[in-house]
Order: C-alpha cells, then structure tokens, then sequence
C-alpha cells in the first residue's frame, strides 16, 4: 500500500509541474464566437471568416446568426459599378448607338478589397467559332450559356442581381422597335436565369425595364420581380399610344402578369414612342420625359400611370440629352425626386419644398465659367450649343459639350467640376452592384458534413 501511495504522489507532482497551455479561439464557447462574429459586417468578410475552419462556417452559414447580422449592418454595401461602354454619347435626338459587345465593364469601389474578377460576366457568353454563323433562333437551357450572336445590355441592378436585354442583333431595326427577352444574373456565384418575353406582346416597343423586390427573403435569386414597360400604339391614331405595365416573378406559380392600368384620365394619349425617353427613377416611381413639355410617371406600387406638367420655369421639350429625374438619397435611400436640366449654358438642379410641394431651383451653374480651368483636351469653341448629359446619379451629372466628347461630371452637393472620376470615362450609364446576401456558403455548413464526405471520398477510393 505504501509504494502505491508513493506512485500516485510521483504522479500528482509531475501534472502540476506540467506548463500551463494557453487558451485559443477554439476555446471561445459559442455564445461569445457569435458575438465576435457579428462584428463583421461586410459579406466579404464574412466569407473569408467562413473559410477559417468548419466551426466558423456552421456558425456564419446559420439563418439566426445572419438574420442579426442583417438587422445590426443592414444591406450590403455598394462593391462597385457596371459602366455601360458605349462608343457614341446620344445624339441631338436622344437615341444611344448600338450597345456594343460585351454590356459593361467592373470597377470595384475598392480595388484593394474587392476582386473585381468576381463580378465578371464572361459566364453568360460563348466565343464564336471561324464557322459559327449568326444564329436566329434561340433555344433556353440549350446550349446552357447565351450565344454570342445575342444583343445584350445592362439595364438595371438590385442588390446582387443584375438585369439584361437578350434579343437577336438586329442591324436594320431600332432596339427600342421591338420586346426583347431577359436575363437576370447574380455575377459572384455565376447564377443566371432566362426570362423569355410575353408571347402575345413581342410586337410591341419596350419604354424601360426594371428589376423589383420580390417581397421574401430566402435566395436572391428566387427574391426579386421585373417589371417591363411596353407602348401599345393607337390602331386608329398612329400618332398616340397608351403605357403598359407586365410584371414576371419567378417560381412555380410566377411568370408575367399583365397590367392593364391606363392614365387616371382616360382622355389623355401619350404621344409616338419616338418622343419618349427614361428620365429616371426615384422614390419608387419612374418617370418618361416627353418632348410634348409633360412627364409620364408610373408608381412602382400600384403599377398605375399617370402624366406631370411642371412649372413654366422648369417647362420645355424634356430630350434625354437635357432633362433627368434623381432621387435625393446618397445609398439608395429616395425620399423625395429632384429634377437636373441643362438649360443653354446653364446646368439648373429643382427641387421640391416639403410642406407645400412647390418646385423650386436649388442650384445652377455655368457651364462654359465652371470647365475652363480643367485640363484635358478644354476647347474655346466648347458650349457654343448646349451641353449634353451623358448619365446621372443622385449625386452626380455626367455631361459632354455638344462639339466634341469631352466627359466631365458635376457633384450636385458642392457644384465642383472634375474629370479624373471613373464614371467619366465611359460614356453611358453606371449600375451599382453589391456582394450576395445572404453570403453563398456551401460545403461543411452542418454538422456531420465532414463525415459524410470522407465516406464518399472512401466509396470512390473502393474502402
């Protein structure tokens, strides 16, 4: 009994001389990893995190811990913009050249962040071969990606997804002459979905198309609407036409729904298709400019049309080189519409007074005093005819003197003119696009999912 004693204190002596370990993160208990966790608010982060090891992406992957990520950060940050890169601004008239090949070039807000090869849509295109003739019939899910023959363009973002025309290259006709098919895409995971045209409508001119909340949450890819803005014109009156609006959800029980809602005053026409530009969209309307001196405005939700007459002082034929409506929010966040116009020299920004909804300037500058301390190409017989604009943003007006292309954009907040910004070397519109919400974790995201893959891995191997 003695030696047995004297064995347990040997043994007693030895623990307590062992060095103490120190603690890591996997000692943290899950209460306390989820808290450091949701300190990351960026799904960049977040996915980086997810790849530290499988604890971390079980616990990021969880629907609890992203829903209180969301309601903490709210949604995902702008990572960059899609520039359309056309090769012509709009002329006189106000018609774009032809979109050109490839819809839009990347450029991530942060470089140093953000991969911007993430955001590339060369998923969505197939090279042509030496013997590959144009194709004009297309067939959806064969082949899988979209033919290069097809005509494409940019011409909405939400979120993550983006919105493009896909309709046959046809040189002879105006794109705006004719519907063109969809498709909605999310660039990061390279998921994509066809939405072909309403069959009974594929006749008739499209005004504008735009992507929508779908109203649930889950994957974005089944969370979102298209709204598609066609012109019937007059069978009697050639001159007049009447707006349509046809929404297309996803799922099952999706597809287009036709809207038939006409002006509130039935007596009024909207004239040829031709005088019809997109002026903007703002506090969840959109709004037409037409060369007549109104604006037609639909309301996102009610699907409802409607016509607007400003004031004398802001009057005139609204082309889509001069007139542009914009929301008053910096991320998004449209409470009210204010309206940008180039008037002769003068570029003048209005506004709406918010008690008594009076339309007031709040801003002008001149044009041809503001540009000529820049540098780059500054002609003296610039602003001889007014200036076009080019794109504008709820911060920003892209513009181009008539005589030549020279882009330089105004901040509206300051008045500033420059030239060295990004969006000033692209002539056509920016999308801004943000990294998918919820983040796309898919391997080893339960528990158990180790195991299960090392039998498969062990079933290939013939164990």
């Amino acid at each position: 009994m003695g030696k047995g004693r004297r064995r347990n204190r040997s043994t007693a002596k030895q623990r307590r001389s062992l060095p103490a370990v120190p603690a890591t993160v996997d000692d943290l208990p899950d209460e306390l990893l989820d808290r450091l966790l949701l300190y990351l608010g960026s799904p960049l982060d977040l996915i980086r995190a997810a790849a530290t090891c499988k604890r971390w992406r079980r616990t990021i992957a969880d629907k609890g811990f992203l829903g209180r990520s969301y309601a903490i950060h709210g949604a995902p940050r702008v990572a960059g913009h899609y520039y359309v890169t056309d090769t012509q601004p709009p002329d006189v008239t106000g018609v774009l050249r032809w979109p050109p090949q490839k819809p839009a070039a990347f450029v991530p807000t942060s470089p140093a962040v953000v991969d911007g090869s993430l955001f590339s849509l060369d998923f969505l295109y197939v090279p042509p071969e030496e013997a590959d003739r144009p194709r004009r019939r297309y067939y959806y899910n064969y082949p899988r990606r979209v033919r290069h023959n097809r005509c494409r363009e940019i011409v909405d973002s939400r979120g993550s997804l983006l919105l493009l025309t896909n309709g046959p290259r046809r040189e002879s006709i105006h794109p705006r002459r004719w519907s063109p098919d969809f498709i909605v895409c999310e660039s990061v995971s390279r998921r994509y979905q066809g939405i072909a045209r309403p069959a009974d409508l594929s006749h008739l001119p499209l005004l504008g198309a735009f992507l929508l909340d779908g109203g649930g949450g889950g994957d974005t890819m089944s969370n979102f609407r298209v709204l598609s803005v066609l012109y019937e014109p007059d069978r009697w009156r050639y001159q007049f036409g009447t707006p349509r609006a046809c929404v297309f959800a996803p799922g099952s029980d999706g597809g287009w729904h036709l809207c038939w809602h006409t002006m509130d005053d039935g007596n009024v026409d909207v004239p040829l298709v031709e005088t019809i530009h997109l002026a903007g969209r703002a506090a969840g309307r959109v709004y037409w400019g037409i060369e007549d001196g109104t604006v037609l405005v639909l309301d996102e939700s009610t699907l409802k049309f409607s016509l607007l007459t400003f004031p004398s002082q802001m009057r005139g034929p609204y082309r889509r080189t001069s007139f542009r409506v914009i929301g008053s929010g910096v991320d998004g966040e449209d409470k009210a519409a204010r309206v940008v116009r180039v008037d002769g020299e003068e570029l003048e920004v209005f506004g709406q007074l918010p008690d008594f909804g009076e339309w007031v300037m709040e801003k002008s500058i001149r044009l041809r005093d503001a540009t000529a301390g820049l540098p780059g190409g500054r002609d003296y017989r610039f602003f001889r005819l007014p200036a076009r604009i080019v794109t504008a943003g709820n911060t920003f007006v892209v513009l181009t003197p008539a005589e030549k292309t020279w882009l330089f954009s105004v901040e509206l907040e300051t008045m500033e003119v420059e030239r060295e910004h990004v969006r000033n070397r692209h002539i056509g519109p920016s999308y801004p696009c943000a990294l998918p919400w919820p983040p796309v974790l898919q391997a080893c995201v339960h528990r158990g999912d180790d195991v299960v893959g090392k039998r498969r891995r062990q079933r290939r191997k013939g164990w």
